[in-house]
């Protein structure tokens, strides 16, 4: 199947909010994937109620989005900020400045910047794994 106009534009919105992740843009969303799989994948087009939702999560200009009209976003400078995204989350508002932080400079340092970056935060996150592995162990 070809990809309708509607689809292309979807995917290039999906690519440059989370650099291609659909699952992720779903979260962001706060829908289940198989909205944004039937979307991407089969090329349905939303309902006003989706349309409303990735209008207000993402800052997209709908008709941008529907008709290609326009400019991608309806404020040039960027979509709906990484802190204000994760609102429903429950984090607290010291852990959404420090995501947004860590985002902000995920998409605009160099690529041996962010493989660094990265690297350290998988290196972290196995420490904490293998510390509670020996407290079991020891108990």
């Amino acid at each position: 199947m070809t990809d309708n106009p509607f689809m292309i534009r979807l995917k290039s919105l999906i690519d440059i909010l989370t650099n291609g992740n659909k699952k992720r843009f779903a979260e962001m969303l706060g829908i289940g994937p198989s909205h944004i799989n039937d979307w991407t994948n089969v090329g349905c087009v939303p309902n006003a109620f989706y349309l409303a939702i990735i209008h207000k999560r993402t800052g997209v200009n709908l008709h941008w989005l529907l008709n290609n009209e326009g400019e991608m976003f309806v404020k040039k400078e960027a979509p709906l900020a990484v802190h204000e995204a994760l609102a429903g989350y429950g984090y607290n508002s010291e852990e959404r400045d420090y995501i947004d932080k860590l985002v902000t400079i995920l998409r605009t340092k160099d690529a041996d910047t962010k493989s660094a970056i990265m690297q350290n935060i998988d290196t972290f996150l196995k420490v904490p794994a293998a510390e509670k592995a020996k407290k079991t162990k020891a108990e």
